[in-house]
């Protein structure tokens, strides 16, 4: 699921003085880094803003833009309101998604690509991308594969299985309630979860095929639905750890490469993480 990352303020004292000059020199420091955590902070939410778009737009494109008849994008608009991500925002990714253009009466059609490769350190991969221009997105993907010597096609889908999420409150029920009734819906797994902001929810493993349908019974029952979605799960003995510092440095620097593409939604990996 989404995670908020949270950043805390942390500007040093100006340092005492027996002169003047430090004094102006220091309160000049404290403002320069009051400016640098300004903008280290936008730069975060304007990527939380981002991958939230995204998620809204391919809830549209999937399900249609009415969040009353779409609960994945109800649950995605939802979460990005509560993040305060400002409404012009939220509207035009649904507009996106929906293919609808920001002029009145035209349509712009857009589709879902997925793409398989492999990167830095032998780690297979699977996107996923929202375009309207499928040369030029497969054109920046594989730029940033290509990049850092990865190769982009190159087929890693039999690597992964495909399953759908949900992610609910458990209100005042048990887990064994919640789990009862979740099963008789069809849901494979259920597992207990924590936020960022340390809330206790529920997320419920579900077939690829069955996660809207199971989805739409919950909010039936008057669960609160917090997100909805689909991912590709790598199996188990495809799984990859990179333990040299130096290659992992050239992974994540690849993967900054792969966020910055504006058509990527989401990307599935076979790294595993080194405890």
């Amino acid at each position: 699921m989404l995670r908020l990352s949270r950043v805390s303020l942390n500007i040093p004292a100006p340092a005492r003085s027996f002169s003047s000059t430090p004094i102006i020199q220091a309160g000049h420091s404290k403002w320069a880094n009051i400016k640098h955590d300004k903008a280290r902070n936008d730069a975060i939410k304007n990527k939380v803003a981002n991958k939230m778009a995204k998620a809204i737009a391919v809830a549209a494109k999937l399900g249609g833009p009415d969040p009353t008849k779409n609960v994945r994008l109800a649950a995605a608009m939802e979460a990005a309101s509560k993040a305060n991500v400002v409404k012009k925002v939220i509207e035009n990714a649904v507009r996106r998604g929906a293919g609808i253009s920001n002029s009145p009466g035209e349509k712009t059609a857009v589709e879902t690509v997925v793409y398989e490769g492999v990167t830095v350190g032998n780690v297979s991969l699977v996107v996923e991308a929202l375009t309207d221009n499928k040369n030029r997105t497969f054109s920046a993907v594989r730029a940033a594969f290509t990049k850092y010597g990865g190769n982009l096609p190159s087929p890693t889908g039999f690597l992964f299985e495909r399953k759908g999420f949900i992610v609910i409150e458990k209100g005042d029920k048990t887990y064994d309630d919640v789990f009862e009734e979740v099963v008789d819906l069809g849901a494979e797994d259920l597992e207990e979860i924590v936020n960022d902001e340390g809330v206790e929810l529920l997320e419920i493993s579900t077939g690829f095929n069955d996660t809207g349908s199971i989805a739409n019974q919950l909010k039936e029952l008057q669960y609160n639905i917090k997100e909805v979605g689909t991912s590709y799960v790598p199996n188990e003995d495809a799984l990859i750890e990179i333990r040299d510092p130096d290659v992992m440095e050239r992974y994540n620097k690849f993967i900054a490469t792969l966020d910055e593409i504006d058509d990527v939604t989401d990307y599935y990996t076979t790294l595993k993480e080194v405890e």
